[in-house]
């Protein structure tokens, strides 16, 4: 084996050693991270897969949550897409060490493009350990956002091959960026991956167009970078395509109400006066209770770690004349800008307004990964720096930073308490109304401010004096920077056990729970027995926190409730007019047999039915089962169709019970007013997840109402096979007007945007690694030709 492979073998150990510290209890699967975000997805994921196993195609459209939504288009389900996940699948790996292996790939990331920047193997594992030991890695794995864990794992990758194709313009690397974007692209955190997208554009640019390089064509490697982008997108077509068809009709989509969208958009806006946690970790309070920062909330700080920010500073100053090190900088103010949101707009708004989809995304803070990923590679150049300049050039510098620290450290000391009083004073009250709690919680923001302060000052004088030490020579530089590596990952380290394994002072409770209590949590129960027993098509209201519980899914029970951030727009709007569904009529619509309530309910219209115990991560929960007396069925003939000018109209209609005799209200109906309809009969109903083929007789010309979600774009309609308009009813279901006699209504999903772009997906795959391979052949062969024509030296 070749020398040049052991750095890299040696890293990817130490980088998996590393993974004990802050993740050590996920080791073994004995926990596993439990918050809302992480178990939710978790009971639809296991019923789609079964699904999936019974019809024999990747489902598109789930019918438990929300009434139904759609899956791939709205970035659910997509593990199937993955194409690493057809290897981890065939390993049997466990989905948190699918996560851990990530956080070791961007750690290697870091690593390896440190050393495509010519930096030496310790700066490079200290690029690589910053980037993957970063507090934002570790929350998103402990607190269930395991798709922007492993989308962020590519961002150095990216660049990585950005740069080789640059530097080489070769057909192989142009093959490995777009292999590299594609599957970025397809893990589907598309806000992690545009900001990859915001660093590789701009520097391929940079590399191709200003950089000039011997024997390397600026038109082919520009052609090439151009090839590698659109190939790079279309290898995730079969999740994008699907996609960009459902944005406009998503909750995600920004329509609406422009100031509305706007404000939801900035609510994690960062304040620069939060800057202050890349320094000191508490001094915004530690996420949790104890954060008093100026987002809605937060469970971790953007801690850069002392060490990695000192030496960032020192590269930028150090490499202010090397390109790369300006674009980095560059990069990190403009990543800055942008996190800041509502708070400095001028920046963000230009985006917002200008940059393609940029005001689909939400939490502006979430480009802080861009200066994660920057900090890291600048501290790198700054080690690298350190250690290629005269050491004796440091002495002057470390003597008055010395200096600067014993200073600092009187100045606290002799003024700690009047800091503590300006600080408790800037503290904003704690929403709780109990006294000793709201006291521990400002003693506990204190104490975090406090620490972080004293840990800045011991820090600074270790550093400080490590470096003094090497200055004189009385150890070697090598064995220093080692030491400043070991040092910065025991700092962020420490921060990332606090955030995955917080101790009782804290006031947080941990993110993980025991694999036990998770797999009950899973597993059937008294009540999802008894919805599963109960026959014919009807849907669930799950009561107040109960609302947002996907496990019913499992038992293929339908509920209008669930948990998911993009359900169909329609459907949110459904949920702002009616506080969450609050209305017996809109449930009966809906057709809701059964509501679920954790406290007793009276009402004359609910009946109760049942009683058991709900098995949820947070332990059992006593249940009570109501049947909704008067519920549509989930078809039925309308008696009567009045024309509304908006939904909003169509929904205060059945919210003001006008439509109990089953009469409906149509927007954009070709009448006006008030239509008669006739009667008939529903013969049969037969249904999937993506199908519904109903078999009426009506009298004369009538309305058939179905009580299914309004999405006419994927849901075709055709009354004896041909195609049909579908009606909008009561503002979020579907109704079809039928002539008399029999006739078959036909409701099928429409899976051509996602089978075509599964063809394009494949194609592309498949031809970015002909060029990988197409490359590889063709360069070993010029690498022949060109030792066979060499002259030997010989006379």
């Amino acid at each position: 084996m070749k020398k040049v492979a052991w750095p890299y073998l040696a890293a990817i150990v130490l980088f998996a050693l590393l993974l004990a510290v802050p993740f050590g209890p996920m080791l073994t699967l004995q926990f596993v991270p439990g918050s809302p975000d992480s178990v939710t997805p978790m009971a639809l994921d296991r019923a789609l897969q079964a699904l999936q196993a019974q019809s024999g195609h990747y489902p598109l459209w789930q019918p438990w949550t929300f009434s139904g939504m759609p899956t791939v288009a709205a970035f659910s389900y997509l593990s199937g897409l993955y194409l690493p996940n057809q290897l981890f699948g065939f390993l049997h790996l466990d989905p948190i060490y699918i996560q851990l292996l990530h956080l070791v790939f961007a750690g290697m990331g870091g690593f390896a493009l440190a050393r495509r920047l010519g930096l030496g193997s310790t700066a490079a594992f200290l690029a690589g350990s910053a980037f993957m030991l970063n507090p934002y890695m570790t929350a998103m794995l402990a607190y269930g956002h395991g798709s922007q864990l492993m989308t962020a794992a590519y961002m150095p990758w990216a660049l990585w091959a950005a740069i080789r194709l640059a530097e080489r313009g070769s057909l192989a690397d142009a093959g490995l960026l777009a292999l590299v974007l594609g599957l970025q692209l397809q893990r589907a955190h598309v806000q992690i991956a545009w900001y990859s997208w915001m660093l590789v554009a701009p520097l391929l640019a940079l590399k191709i167009l200003v950089e000039k390089r011997e024997g390397v064509s600026k038109i082919k490697s520009g052609g090439l970078a151009l090839a590698a982008l659109a190939l790079g997108v279309a290898i995730a077509l079969q999740v994008y395509l699907p996609a960009l068809g459902y944005l406009p009709f998503s909750a995600r989509s920004g329509a609406g109400d422009a100031a509305e969208a706007y404000r939801y958009a900035t609510l994690w806006s960062m304040h620069p006066a939060e800057l202050l946690t890349y320094l000191m970790p508490g001094a915004f309070g530690f996420g949790g209770v104890s954060y008093w920062g100026f987002m809605p909330f937060t469970d971790f700080p953007h801690y850069a770690g002392l060490v990695v920010l000192g030496l960032a500073i020192a590269g930028v100053v150090a490499g202010r004349r090397k390109p790369m090190v300006l674009f980095l900088a560059a990069m990190t103010a403009l990543a800055l800008l942008l996190s800041f949101g509502n708070f400095f707009s001028p920046v963000y708004d230009l985006f917002y307004h200008f940059a393609p989809k940029f005001s689909s995304f939400r939490v502006p803070s979430m480009v802080l990964i861009v200066v994660a990923l920057c900090l890291a590679l600048l501290a790198g150049y700054g080690l690298q720096a350190w250690l290629d300049k005269p050491l004796d050039d440091s002495a002057p510098l470390l003597k008055w930073g010395g200096i600067a620290v014993g200073v600092a450290a009187v100045l606290f000391l002799s003024f700690e308490g009047g800091l503590e009083q300006l600080l408790r004073a800037a503290f904003p009250p704690v929403p709780i109304d109990n006294y000793d709690l709201v006291t521990m919680v400002g003693n506990l923001r204190w104490e975090l401010w406090r620490g972080s302060l004293f840990v800045l000052i011991v820090a600074s004088a270790a550093i400080a004096g490590l470096l003094w030490l090497a200055a004189r020579k009385m150890i070697g530089a090598q064995a220093a920077a080692i030491a400043l590596v070991a040092l910065s990952c025991a700092d962020l380290g420490w921060i990332d056990h606090r955030i995955v394994s917080p101790n009782e002072r804290s006031l947080r409770a941990s993110p993980l729970v025991e694999r036990a209590s998770l797999d009950r949590a899973l597993e059937e129960d008294d009540v999802t027995r008894f919805l599963a027993s109960r026959e014919g098509a009807f849907r669930i209201y799950p009561v107040g926190r109960l609302f947002a519980e996907n496990k019913f899914s499992l038992a293929g029970v339908e509920s209008v409730g669930g948990y998911h951030a993009a359900k169909l727009g329609l459907y949110q709007e459904l949920l702002a007019r009616t506080d969450n569904l609050a209305n017996l009529d809109v449930l009966r619509m809906l057709n809701v047999r059964y509501l679920l309530s954790p406290a007793p309910i009276s009402d004359p219209a609910l009946k109760p039915v049942f009683a058991g115990k709900l098995n949820l991560v947070s332990g059992e929960v006593p249940v009570a089962v109501y049947e909704l007396a008067g519920t549509m069925p989930r078809a039925w003939f309308a008696p009567w169709a009045a024309a509304a000018e908006s939904d909003g109209e169509a929904t205060e209609a059945v919210m003001a019970g006008r439509s109990a005799d089953g009469g409906v209200a149509v927007t954009g109906a070709p009448w006006r007013g008030v239509k008669r309809f006739s009667g008939g009969e529903v013969l049969s109903m037969q249904r999937s997840a993506e199908s519904m083929a109903l078999k009426v007789r009506a009298e004369g010309e009538a309305l058939v109402a179905v009580s299914e979600v309004f999405y006419p774009e994927r849901w075709k309609l055709t009354v004896d096979g041909r195609e049909h308009e579908t009606l909008k009813v009561d503002g979020v279901i579907r109704g079809v007007v039928v002539p008399p006699g029999e006739h078959e209504v036909r409701f099928v999903y429409d899976r051509s945007r996602f089978e075509t772009g599964r063809a394009v997906s494949l194609a592309a795959t498949l031809l970015s690694l002909g060029l990988i391979v197409t490359g590889v052949v063709a360069g070993r062969g010029r690498s022949k030709i060109s030792k066979a024509t060499k002259p030997s030296g010989k006379p």
